[in-house]
């Protein structure tokens, strides 16, 4: 920018303010108008309830809802034969619904591959007590596999013996062969 130098002619540098009296008289005021209802009064919810006056002057109004029409409770001659006419037997008879029975196989195969009962036949080799609905689990399924196995036939108990040789060297009687005892 240009530097302008001063110079000695008199005359108005800015604008002229008006003074604070004929500014008060120009201004010009806005409209006073209500202030909108922004929702009930401070503490409303603390003071009582304001008296409403009913139309028909009967008192309080019943704050129930509903038809206030009085119902009879004694059957009328036509309602009597309307309900001798029925029968009142129930139609269908409730039982409980039953799961689809599956063979013994079927249920010792499913029994075997559960996971959370293998997951708690882990944590108890591990020498974990069960406690709860765990145990109670863990107890009525190992139960159901005892008899199904014996129902079944199958001896786990068996076939480990005849798979473990030193077992059977530890039951023959030894005594009766080499110094023959009988």
């Amino acid at each position: 920018m240009t530097r302008i130098k001063k110079t000695r002619t008199s005359g108005q540098i800015g604008v002229r303010h008006k003074p604070a009296a004929e500014a008060r008289q120009d201004r010009t005021r806005a409209p006073e108008t209500k202030k909108k209802g922004s929702g009930l009064k401070s503490g409303s919810r603390h003071s009582p309830p304001a008296e409403q006056k009913n139309s028909q002057g009967s008192g309080k109004k019943d704050p129930r809802h509903g038809s206030k029409t009085p119902i009879p409770l004694v059957l009328t001659q036509a309602e009597q034969k309307l309900m001798d006419s029925k029968n009142l037997q129930p139609v269908a008879q409730l039982s409980k619904a039953k799961a689809p029975a599956l063979s013994p196989e079927q249920e010792l195969a499913q029994i075997e591959n559960d996971a959370t009962l293998a997951a708690l036949l882990d944590r108890v080799d591990q020498g974990e007590i069960l406690k709860g609905k765990e145990a109670k689990y863990f107890n009525a399924k190992t139960a159901r596999h005892a008899e199904l196995v014996e129902l079944l036939g199958l001896d786990d108990e068996d076939e480990e013996e005849e798979l473990d040789p030193l077992a059977k060297l530890e039951q023959t009687d030894w005594r009766k062969e080499i110094l023959g005892e009988d």
